[in-house]
């Protein structure tokens, strides 16, 4: 169905999101190009449009947590998170703090502490890792984050999520990049894919394929809803727990 950015906006704010306290409802979003690659000239961002960024900004709105891997962090130059207006009056309204807590998932805490979304006095990230290295140590090369790890040499996803849930709240948007979604995908960690499908054909040699539905056996995944804004596809898909 043909709509415009206002009303793309108003049904992804409208769509219910199942609240279970200490269980989350897990979001992936995702752009792939119109042949199904996740990057135009290394990133995602360049097959993006207007409709796309409105959304983007949206949806981290609406989340309690954003959860990105690190390799992520880095190629996209991530900063402290920002929100629409609409979705800002939500929050307050709901009692939430002002931003979504931003939660990087990374082993080897290859992450810069000198970058501007760790510098701001008023937002703390979160780094989500293993407990293979003491936090004390974490905590003196990123001193405005909050730290939280898994047992094990490397990061429980299905434990990050529940512990994300429970400090932070239960609506996560996983943001990729597509390794991590295809992880979460593989473990049966998500309740709804957003993808925008853009016009733009990609050629990155490199690039991994967007996750989508048919990760999934016929029935698992259902498609919710489709709109079409311009010339970017929007779709919704929800995972079938029927067994």
């Amino acid at each position: 169905m043909e709509t415009d950015i206002d009303s793309l906006l108003e049904a992804y704010i409208s769509d219910l999101r199942p609240k279970t306290p200490g269980s989350p409802w897990v979001m992936l979003n995702m752009i792939s190009s119109k042949n199904g690659l996740a990057t135009l000239d290394g990133k995602s961002g360049p097959l993006g449009g207007a409709a796309d960024k409105a959304l983007f900004r949206t949806l981290r709105g609406l989340a309690d947590v954003i959860l990105v891997a690190a390799g992520t962090v880095r190629a996209e130059n991530y900063s402290v998170p920002v929100i629409t207006e609409r979705t800002s009056l939500i929050r307050a309204s709901q009692n939430k703090s002002p931003l979504p807590s931003l939660a990087i998932l990374t082993n080897s805490l290859n992450l810069d502490p000198d970058s501007s979304l760790f510098a701001s006095p008023h937002y703390r990230p979160v780094i989500l890792t293993s407990s293979a290295r003491p936090k004390e140590n974490i905590l003196s090369i990123f001193p405005n984050a909050d730290i939280l790890q898994t047992k094990g040499s490397r990061v429980n996803l299905n434990q990050a999520l529940s512990d994300l849930a429970v400090t932070y709240g239960p609506v996560i948007l996983v943001e990729g990049g597509p390794s991590l979604n295809q992880q979460l995908v593989d473990l049966d960690l998500f309740d709804e894919f957003c993808i925008t499908i853009s016009p733009r054909n990609s050629s990155d040699e490199r690039s991994q394929l967007v996750t989508s539905a048919r990760s999934y056996q016929p029935g698992k995944v259902s498609l919710d809803r489709e709109l079409i804004v311009g010339d970017f596809v929007f779709q919704r898909l929800l995972r079938n727990r029927l067994d």
